[in-house]
């Protein structure tokens, strides 16, 4: 199959589409018949001044392994480059993950390679850019919803991976999906209990003092708490989990800025201050 239809899906979402140059012919040896859309990271340091480091590597491949690597790449500012509408070399043996079945992910798998550096790439550490992520959430959103498929059918790298590959780094890939689902229109993410996440407030500020790893730092009126996730001080947090379209580790106690608070409970749940 080829997806000759890509850059009119994407670009009816609001991405924005860069068509490189051969995407409707650049093939490698396969043929692709996808159900799902995988995500991976680069792992080339990318920049306002070099939004696209790995552009040609994926055009072109590697001494190792013949392009095209992906069927788009994402570059620093959010934009999708069309590398192939074909088989690619992006995802190698699958192990079964989620509803995708252990087999070819070159054959099931439509992939972007977002490009940054990662957990380490090129000597340095680099988490994905927000530009990055809400493009790619609307890019996999449309796809998907063009496959006929929901949600769950979008996966990371390190799910499918055979081989323990660690892509993309930094992003929790439970969260994507809700974040996937919810630009589908679908139903929102439920927390620990299975209660649906519900938003309460949107700009609270959050001053824990003090505040250990892992505490709960506010409240939103029982049963709902507020925890803050963040990996230093400053950091835009999240609360028990989602918030601002980006899950944080817990590493260190924080002052932060919430936005769009998203907590377990009734949609009644009084608001009080944090």
């Amino acid at each position: 199959m080829q997806i000759s239809w890509l850059g009119d899906v994407l670009r009816a979402a609001g991405v924005t589409v860069v068509e490189e140059s051969g995407w409707l012919t650049r093939t490698a040896s396969g043929t692709l018949d996808p159900i799902g859309v995988l995500w991976h990271h680069t792992a080339a340091p990318s920049s306002a001044a070099n939004p696209a480091p790995a552009l040609n590597v994926v055009i072109n491949g590697r001494s190792d392994l013949p392009g095209p690597l992906c069927h788009a790449l994402v570059d620093f500012n959010g934009v999708f480059h069309l590398v192939s509408a074909n088989y690619a070399n992006h995802a190698g043996p699958a192990r079964a993950s989620g509803p995708i079945p252990a087999g070819s992910g070159n054959v099931q798998l439509i992939g972007w390679e977002i490009d940054y550096a990662g957990d380490g790439g090129g000597g340095q550490v680099q988490e994905m850019t927000p530009a990055q992520y809400s493009a790619s959430v609307a890019a996999t959103a449309a796809v998907l919803t063009h496959l006929g498929k929901d949600a769950s059918y979008a996966r990371g790298h390190r799910e499918t991976s055979t081989s323990g590959k660690i892509d993309p780094s930094f992003i929790d890939l439970d969260a994507m999906r809700a974040d996937v689902a919810a630009a589908m229109g679908g139903t929102p993410p439920t927390g620990p209990t299975g209660t649906p996440f519900q938003v309460y407030e949107t700009d609270v500020n959050v001053r824990p003092t003090p505040a250990t790893t892992g505490a709960p730092v506010g409240n939103l009126g029982a049963p709902g708490t507020v925890y803050v996730e963040c990996q230093t001080v400053g950091e835009t947090v999240t609360a028990n989990g989602y918030t601002n379209n980006r899950w944080a580790k817990i590493s260190s106690p924080v002052a932060g800025y919430i936005s769009n608070v998203f907590i377990e409970g009734p949609a009644s749940l009084p608001v009080a201050s944090c």
